[in-house]
C-alpha cells in the first residue's frame, strides 16, 4: 500500500532573543504531525498478539520513524514524548535526485491526477541494515520501469504523468488518477480472502475485464518486465476499464525478488525470481476470488 508522505518546505519559525517575539504553544504544536501509522504483531506463544504501533511523523523540518506501545486508535492525542526508538529519516533515503533524461510532471497537476509517495513505516528495518538508501533507489527503478511504459503505452496500464520535484529531488511519482480498486468494489472491508464471500458489488460482468488485465500483463511481459504484486489492491476501475497499477515491485524477467515487498496472500513465497508466471498465477487467483471460489482452490497459503 503506497502511504502518501506530504513533502515540502516547512514554515517554520525561528526564534530569536533580540529580535523575535516567544513562538506561541500552538504553533510549537503544529510543528507535531503524524504522516503514518502501522501496528505491528508478533507470535507468542501460537498466538499473533499486539506489540507496538509504528509512527512516521513531522517535527519542523525533519521526518523521523518511532515507536509507540499504544494502539493505533489512541494516538489522535499522542504527544512527541510518548515515542520511544525515534529515528531521523534523512531526506537522500527517500528522496532521490531528479534525473534528466526523467519526464517532469506539470506544474500546477492536473486535477485528476494521483502521486505516489514512498512508504516510510518500514524505515526502522532498513536504517539499521546495510541499504540505508533502499526506498530512494526503489523510487528511481519505479520511475524507470513508468519511463518505459510512457514510450509503450497500454489501455490497461496506469497512465504516467512524470515526476514531482522540489528542489532538485523526486517526491512523488505522478499518474492518472482511477475512480477506485478492484479491492474497494468488491471488498471494501478487505475481508482476508479465504474468509471473503464476494457479492461482487458493483462488478456485474468482470470476464471481458479481467481479459483485459491480462492483456495488459502481456504487454509489460513484452517489455521483458514482470510486475510481481498483482492483486485486488494494485487494480484499479476506471468505467469499464480495469487498469494496472503499482509498478514497485515490477522487475525485469529473471531479476531476484529478494527483498522485493509483495502483498500478502497474493503471491507464492516460494518463488524468489521475476518470472512471467508469477503474474499469471495471481491473474488466475484474482479470477478464483471474484467468483467465490472454495477455500481448496486457491494457490497462495494464508
Amino acid at each position: 500500500m503506497d502511504v502518501e508522505v506530504e513533502y515540502g518546505s516547512s514554515n517554520e519559525l525561528h526564534a530569536s532573543a533580540n529580535t523575535s517575539p516567544p513562538i506561541a504553544p500552538d504553533l510549537l504544536a503544529r510543528r507535531f504531525e503524524i504522516l503514518d501509522k502501522s501496528e505491528a504483531f508478533e507470535d507468542v506463544d501460537g498466538e499473533f498478539k499486539f506489540t507496538k504501533t509504528l509512527v512516521v511523523y513531522r517535527d519542523g523540518k525533519n521526518i523521523y520513524h518511532a515507536v509507540s506501545k499504544a494502539r493505533s486508535s489512541e494516538l489522535s492525542n499522542l504527544s512527541i514524548n510518548q515515542l520511544t526508538t525515534k529515528v531521523v529519516i534523512p531526506v537522500t533515503a527517500y528522496s532521490p535526485l531528479f534525473v534528466p533524461t526523467f519526464t517532469q510532471a506539470p506544474d500546477p497537476l492536473p486535477l485528476n491526477a494521483y502521486v505516489k509517495k514512498p512508504s516510510l513505516i518500514s524505515y526502522d528495518r532498513i536504517h539499521y541494515g546495510l541499504l540505508e538508501d533502499n526506498i530512494a533507489d526503489n523510487v528511481l527503478a519505479e520511475i524507470q520501469v513508468c519511463e518505459l511504459l510512457k514510450q509503450n503505452s497500454h489501455p490497461n496500464i496506469a497512465r504516467y504523468l512524470g515526476c514531482q520535484v522540489l528542489d532538485g529531488r523526486i517526491v512523488g511519482i505522478c499518474f492518472a488518477k482511477y475512480e477506485k480498486t478492484l479491492m474497494e468494489a468488491v471488498n471494501p472491508h478487505s475481508f482476508m480472502k479465504r474468509k471473503f464471500s464476494t457479492t461482487r458489488q458493483g462488478v456485474s460482468n468482470y470476464s471481458q475485464q479481467l481479459d483485459g488485465i491480462k492483456d495488459g500483463i502481456k504487454h509489460l511481459h513484452s517489455l521483458e518486465l514482470v510486475h510481481n504484486d498483482l492483486n485486488p489492491s494494485n487494480i484499479m476501475i476506471d468505467g469499464s476499464t480495469w487498469i494496472i497499477i503499482d509498478f514497485g515491485s515490477c522487475r525485469y524477467k529473471g531479476e531476484s525478488l529478494d527483498g522485493v515487498g509483495r502483498t500478502y496472500e497474493w503471491f507464492d513465497e516460494a518463488v524468489h525470481s521475476s518470472l512471467p508466471q508469477n503474474d499469471l498465477d495471481a491473474l488466475r487467483e484474482i479470477r478464483n476470488w471474484l467468483e467465490g471460489a472454495p477455500a481448496d482452490t486457491f494457490q497462495f497459503k494464508e
